[in-house]
């Protein structure tokens, strides 16, 4: 019987120990999207037309939906209101966060 053993020996759980892997680079933070009511194209409040800009939606399916949603049961108009204090402005937002504002959707 060999009293060989066939597992190397480290300084710790595994070779590299404490080391950053050569080939790994963290990945890059995604800049945030602004959140913000616009100044053009509103409706009532905007908040409508910042929910579809946001996520992208056509802002006309996001009125249709939400204007069918007040005929369900449920704190949408209580949500629409909220929602129309609590997200800023367009003006308001570029004032706070002075950064080049991006092109307007085409």
């Amino acid at each position: 019987m060999s009293t060989e053993n066939p597992i190397p020996q480290s300084s710790g759980p595994h070779p590299g120990y404490g080391q950053p892997h050569p080939q790994y680079a963290p990945p890059a933070a995604k800049p945030r999207r602004p959140f913000f009511r616009p100044a053009d194209g509103r409706m009532i409040g905007g908040v409508c037309a910042a929910v579809a800009d946001y996520f992208g939606w056509d802002r006309t399916a996001v009125r249709l939906l939400t204007v069918a949603s007040v005929f369900l049961p449920g704190p949408q108009v209580i949500a629409y209101l909220v929602l129309w204090a609590a997200v800023p402005d367009e003006h308001k937002f570029w004032s706070r966060n002075p950064v080049v504002p991006p092109a307007p959707p085409a």
